[in-house]
């Protein structure tokens, strides 16, 4: 593998954990990743937010073929996503203006997990600066509908972060409630006139209940594979390469296969 670009080998053991030696190594020998195959862009800007627990140094690769599709794309300068949602939205709202600014046009936001929650905030926040978002498996219709192993975690997490600003506690912090600037602009609507919201999710998710990445307004998009291995995923790829080109921009919801009864959109984990 020493012939292989760095940021191939920068996505890490963690892929390899999820999708498994034969599964990786055909992604990686991929038409989709080399950029063949998939509708290609035009040089606009597209923006990546990185997951919970996680940084910049787990999307190089989707970085990298997002440029090789001939997008213009930026990483978020998020070392780890671990820090309260309102203080990252704070800093990354800059990013954003200064993205925007360079290309003197609008600024497609792709997020995981949580960079997909992340991105909602933002888009309805400045809804001016957006073109699109597109999520991938974030639970952006209930944001704590988690494994409680991620929750329990996340809780320790954000709770040594809020320690050091007790006053946030007061403001329903780790709550859905949250009165923050982020709260906020995470529950508003998906009224008409916003940017479109194309949610992907995936029924074999091991972190976050699928169903709770349904949103109303968004085009809900089944994909296949695992929560963390959707960043090593060819059918993944080839569904946000037609994302971008505003294929999925009306709303709805398209199934990979049977859809689910309705007992099973409503069942928990």
């Amino acid at each position: 593998m020493s012939d292989l670009p760095l940021a191939v080998k920068q996505l890490g053991s963690a892929a390899l954990r999820v999708r498994g030696p034969v599964a990786m190594t055909r992604f990686l020998r991929s038409d989709v990743l080399a950029g063949k195959g998939v509708p290609h862009g035009d040089g606009r800007p597209v923006l990546l937010l990185p997951p919970a627990a996680a940084g910049d140094w787990l999307m190089p690769v989707m970085l990298g073929w997002l440029r090789r599709i001939h997008y213009t794309a930026y990483s978020s300068q998020i070392a780890l996503h671990v820090d309260c949602s309102d203080r990252t939205m704070s800093r990354i709202l800059p990013r954003l203006e200064e993205v925007a600014e360079a290309n003197d046009r609008k600024v497609t936001l792709v997020g995981h997990s949580r960079g997909g929650l992340l991105s909602r905030a933002l888009m309805t926040a400045r809804p001016d600066l957006v073109e699109r978002v597109v999520t991938l498996a974030s639970p952006i219709h209930e944001p704590f509908a988690v494994t409680n192993l991620t929750l329990a975690k996340a809780a320790d997490l954000a709770r040594s972060r809020l320690q050091r600003d007790p006053a946030r506690l007061t403001m329903g912090c780790l709550t859905q409630a949250c009165a923050c600037t982020y709260g906020r602009f995470f529950r508003k609507e998906l009224a008409p006139g916003m940017p479109p919201l194309i949610a992907l999710f995936t029924r074999h998710d091991e972190v976050v209940r699928w169903q709770a990445c349904l949103e109303d307004g968004a085009r809900n998009i089944e994909i296949r594979g695992t929560h963390l291995g959707l960043l090593a995923s060819r059918n993944v790829y080839t569904t946000v390469a037609h994302a971008l080109t505003g294929e999925y921009d009306e709303p709805g919801i398209t199934w990979q296969g049977k859809a689910p009864s309705l007992a099973e959109l409503a069942r928990a984990i």
